[in-house]
C-alpha cells in the first residue's frame, strides 16, 4: 500500500496503476454490499499479499489500510522463486515429496485470463508459454470443455508433469499444517505453513477481550452470531 514499494516490486508502476490496484478490492466490496442487501454482498473480496524482501515489514500497514473496509479475507503468502522447470519457496521448511500424477491438492482452481485462456492452477502461469498452443480458451469453447482440456494436459502432458515434479507447492501441501490461530489488530488470523489468513472482527464483537474472542472463534460461536445478525 506504499507507492515507493510498489515501484520496486511492479513494472511498469505508474501512480494510476498503483491507485487502481489498492482501491479495486474496496470498490468491489462496496459494490457487493450495496448491490445485495443480505449483509455479505454477492462478491467475495480477498486481497493476497506476497511477502518479499522489499515489503515484508509492511504487512501491518496493509492490514490497517484495509480494516475499515471489512474485506472478506486478506491472505499473507510466503514468496517462491521460479526457475526453468519448477519453483521453490523461500524460508519454508518442507520435505520434498515424490510427485504422483494427478494428486496435487492445488490443481483445480481454474483461472480465466483476460485473453480467455483457462489454466488449472497458479503454477501453470509460470510455464504458460511452453503450453500456449495447447491451453484451452473460453472464447473458443465452453468453460466445461476448457476444464476437460486443462485436466488432460495436467494428467498427460510431459511439460506439465515435469514442472509439477519440481513445484514446491506440491510438497508443501503434503506438509502443510495449522500452526496457530490468533487475534491481532482487529483481525482473527489462521496461520498455516504457506499462508496466514486474516478475517476482520465485526465491530459489535471488537470490545470483547482477545482471549475470549479467540475462544469464540475456535468454537464457531462467531459464525453463529453472524448468522443470527443476518436473520
Amino acid at each position: 500500500v506504499h507507492y515507493d514499494t510498489y515501484k520496486i516490486v511492479r513494472k511498469p508502476a505508474t501512480k494510476q496503476a498503483f491507485e487502481n490496484a489498492i482501491h479495486a478490492p474496496i470498490l468491489f466490496k462496496q459494490y457487493g454490499d450495496s448491490k445485495f442487501s443480505s449483509g455479505g454482498g454477492g462478491i467475495y473480496v480477498q486481497v493476497q499479499f506476497t511477502e518479499q524482501p522489499q515489503n515484508k515489514n509492511e504487512v501491518q500497514d496493509m492490514l490497517d489500510f484495509y480494516r475499515p473496509y471489512k474485506l472478506n479475507q486478506i491472505s499473507v503468502n510466503k514468496m517462491f522463486i521460479v526457475f526453468d522447470g519448477g519453483n521453490k519457496h523461500v524460508g519454508v521448511d518442507f520435505t520434498p515429496s515424490p510427485y504422483e500424477i494427478g494428486t496435487c491438492k492445488s490443481y483445480g482452481s481454474y483461472m480465466v485470463q483476460t485473453n480467455g485462456s483457462v489454466v488449472g492452477c497458479c503454477g501453470e502461469l509460470y510455464f504458460y508459454p511452453k503450453l500456449r498452443d495447447k491451453i484451452p480458451n473460453i472464447f473458443e469453447t465452453s468453460l466445461e470443455e476448457c476444464k476437460k482440456q486443462s485436466d488432460f494436459l495436467y494428467l498427460n502432458d510431459a511439460t506439465f508433469i515435469n514442472y509439477c515434479k519440481n513445484c514446491s507447492i506440491y510438497s508443501i501441501d503434503n506438509d502443510d499444517k495449522l500452526e496457530r490461530r490468533f487475534i491481532e489488530s482487529g483481525y482473527f488470523a489462521i496461520q498455516h505453513t504457506l499462508m496466514t489468513r486474516y478475517f476482520v472482527v465485526p465491530e459489535y464483537l471488537s470490545s470483547i477481550p482477545e482471549d475470549v474472542l479467540l475462544f469464540m472463534y475456535e468454537n464457531n460461536m462467531v459464525s453463529a452470531i453472524k448468522n443470527f445478525k443476518k436473520e
